[in-house]
């Protein structure tokens, strides 16, 4: 069958203002630039993009949004249904169906409760046969349970409208036994952990989903591009330069410093919807991230940061009832 998705699916944050909305420029904006970067999927809805603080209708209207820039460049958008029962799977994949503006969509393990793979089996299997298009799994960490490769395997024989795998189990041997049982060839396996994608696409992925891709959409497409080619060494050196940014940024609450770091390769950092103490990068993890930034050979934004930081300060300051701040 070939492949549906390749290549790097940028797993896009919802952009939002200081009030809670949704910044529909940026998001448009952001959509153009990561094109413009050689991103041409995007994984919209995702965890990363703050699913659990979305309504019904704005995941709705963010895929409209994303496909509004992305349609006319000849992107695909991978729908993320992530609800906590087969039902309300079922409404949101029904309301895509609708709307015609995805390609494919993207089902997890359900939450909370440890399913027996029986029980995973038959809960994706009614999902993939009610979704109208192409369906993909996220072998997600988070979820209570992970997806067996027999299981997985189990599903891509029987359900023909299953046509990837992103795994995020970082587990080598588990994505290996993967692929014994499928064939790479007419499956879309897809890497899920920006720590390890090079080494999935040297084993076998076509690509990634990718949250890296948000702030770093260039490096995430060279890994992927030498990985694809065989240069093993260019594909592990691209691969180590992403996860040093990553190592910094992961010292952040969830994806604060995802947010934070737009700046560097964007110009414009973004917001998150949980918080201001969810949505905190501290000042030494600024510093640092801008040292790495410059050895990288990016543009400082030292003098910024200090700048920000001494805003913040005073905000706290008139927060305390403080006459003056020094």
């Amino acid at each position: 069958m070939g492949h549906f998705i390749e290549g790097v699916v940028t797993e896009i944050c919802t952009p939002f203002h200081k009030d809670g909305s949704i910044d529909w420029e940026y998001l448009h904006d952001m959509i153009d630039w990561q094109i413009d970067c050689g991103v041409h999927a995007f994984f919209v809805n995702g965890y990363a993009g703050e699913c659990h603080e979305l309504t019904f209708d704005e995941k709705l209207a963010v895929v409209k949004a994303v496909y509004e820039v992305a349609h006319p460049r000849g992107a695909k958008i991978m729908a993320c249904s992530f609800e906590n029962s087969i039902e309300l799977n079922k409404a949101l994949i029904a309301a895509y169906d609708e709307q015609g503006m995805s390609d494919c969509y993207c089902i997890t393990a359900p939450p909370f409760f440890k399913y027996s793979q029986a029980a995973l089996y038959d809960w994706s299997a009614e999902l993939i046969d009610f979704a109208q298009r192409p369906v993909y799994i996220y072998n997600c960490v988070e979820q209570a349970v992970l997806f067996a490769p027999d299981t997985l395997a189990m599903l891509a024989k029987d359900h023909p409208n299953l046509r990837g795998f992103k795994d995020a189990s970082t587990n080598v041997v588990n994505f290996q036994q993967c692929v014994l049982r499928i064939d790479p060839e007419g499956f879309d396996f897809l890497g899920g952990c920006d720590g390890f994608d090079g080494i999935m696409v040297l084993l076998g992925a076509v690509g990634c989903v990718s949250f890296m891709a948000v702030p770093f959409p260039r490096e995430m497409v060279d890994i992927i591009e030498k990985g694809r080619a065989g240069d093993w060494k260019g594909c592990i050196e691209a691969q180590q330069k992403v996860l040093r940014i990553r190592n910094v940024v992961k010292k952040t609450p969830f994806n604060a410093g995802w947010n934070w770091a737009m700046q560097y390769g964007f110009g414009r950092p973004t917001i998150s919807r949980m918080g201001d103490k969810q949505d905190w990068v501290p000042f030494e993890v600024k510093k640092e991230m801008d040292e790495l930034m410059v050895e990288l050979g990016y543009e400082s934004l030292g003098d910024k940061i200090v700048h920000d930081e001494l805003d913040d300060a005073m905000e706290a300051a008139k927060a305390l009832g403080m006459a003056s701040f020094r």
